[in-house]
């Protein structure tokens, strides 16, 4: 965005072009929606009130929360879910520190932080970004670069959401993120307390030795890998964090013997959440259930048992796998497949769908995977928690 776009949408008189606008707009039809605007506003401004209605509108469908704010194509879609910012906000505001978002972007961490009263600021290097930013939040956000923070980290607590873009594409590559993962850790790790958000599948050889380690999800989609340095860190610490249940899992809980043992009736299949954290024998423990291999996710136990941070399922037919073969079986039992799932297996679930053609019957849960070296599929029921 411009910055004489950002300077128009944060001034009284685009704050209240915005507020004037009625319910019902075409938001799905940008071009639609400027040309509805034009018929009151000069083009530029109707150009810019459109686009924050449709950002507005797929903030509302992300999110699943409607919220006045500014917002950017790019900011939008690197901001922080309001969930996942709650839960870090409310642990920062526990340090009793002030807190400065080095990495601010629109807000969204900053807005959290704010609204628990505490002292914050943010800084922001792109100026139509921080003009935002500060509309957002309502506490000062300054320009700067977060590599070189104007600020004595040395008594704050800051967070850094290091960029993954490369101009107009993303990178997975953490030497080109803004600031530079090896700057953020050495940022936060000389702060009083730190926190960076990293993405969920960074190499684990990036994830500094000995310090407390978060996997978060949210519904069924990872957010990201979030990482404590200094005050209130638990130094070793792995945890699967699942929300919105608050559901948790820690690498200091009683784990399960790694030896796999044979599949019994009932199958578990962890959330990723507890994968990326590699807490599945922790998992097997609070279940009650052993590990199938080694190398493999999957669980299994003699009894049923539920978790927010597992699917359960009983094993109606178990098989070594055949495409033929498990089209006769699922005939013979009249069973169609529900939902694909599968581990440690070559081939994808829509691929399947297509080898097994159209079946008619009961609705089913396919498990595909390979234990030692045999594929197996798990004709499978899922199973929920008793109300």
């Amino acid at each position: 965005m411009d910055l004489a776009r950002a300077r128009y949408l944060v001034s009284p008189a685009g704050k209240s072009a915005l507020a004037s606008l009625p319910a019902g707009l075409p938001v799905e039809s940008p071009g639609r929606l400027a040309t509805a605007l034009r018929r009151t506003f000069p083009a530029a401004e109707a150009s810019a009130l459109a686009e924050q209605l449709t950002l507005r509108a797929r903030a509302s469908r992300n999110h699943g929360i409607s919220r006045e704010f500014l917002y950017t194509a790019e900011g939008l879609e690197m901001m922080t879910h309001p969930l996942v910012a709650a839960r870090r906000a409310d642990r920062l505001a526990g340090y009793e520190r002030e807190v400065v978002d080095l990495t601010a972007g629109l807000g969204g961490d900053l807005h959290a932080v704010a609204a628990r009263d505490v002292p914050c600021a943010g800084l922001e290097r792109e100026p139509a970004t921080a003009l935002l930013a500060a509309a957002n939040t309502g506490v000062p956000v300054v320009r700067g670069d977060a590599a070189h923070p104007p600020f004595d980290v040395a008594r704050l607590a800051v967070v850094l959401d290091p960029s993954r873009r490369a101009g107009t594409s993303r990178t997975f590559d953490p030497a080109a993120y803004s600031p530079r993962w090896d700057a953020a850790v050495a940022i936060a790790t000389s702060a009083a307390a730190g926190v960076i958000k990293a993405q969920p599948g960074i190499d684990a050889s990036y994830i500094p030795p000995g310090i407390e380690l978060e996997a978060v999800q949210l519904g069924t989609s990872m957010r990201e890998l979030t990482i404590w340095f200094g005050q209130g860190a638990e130094p070793g610490i792995r945890r699967a964090v699942l929300l919105p249940a608050g559901e948790t899992l820690e690498s200091n809980e009683p784990e399960a013997p790694p030896e796999p043992r044979a599949p019994a009736t009932f199958l578990f299949d962890p959330e990723s959440c507890v994968t990326r954290s590699t807490l599945v024998r922790q998992l097997a423990h609070r279940l009650g259930a052993w590990m199938l291999d080694p190398h493999i996710a999957y669980l299994s136990a003699d009894a049923a048992a539920f978790s927010p941070l597992a699917a359960t399922f009983q094993v109606l037919e178990a098989l070594p796998f055949s495409v033929s073969r498990l089209k006769e079986r699922m005939r013979q039992g009249r069973w169609r497949a529900d939902e694909i799932r599968r581990r440690a297996f070559p081939v994808e679930p829509d691929e399947m769908r297509k080898l097994l053609g159209r079946l008619e019957g009961d609705p089913v849960t396919l498990l595909f995977t390979t234990i030692g070296s045999q594929r197996t599929v798990f004709i499978c029921r899922r199973l929920f928690a008793p109300a």
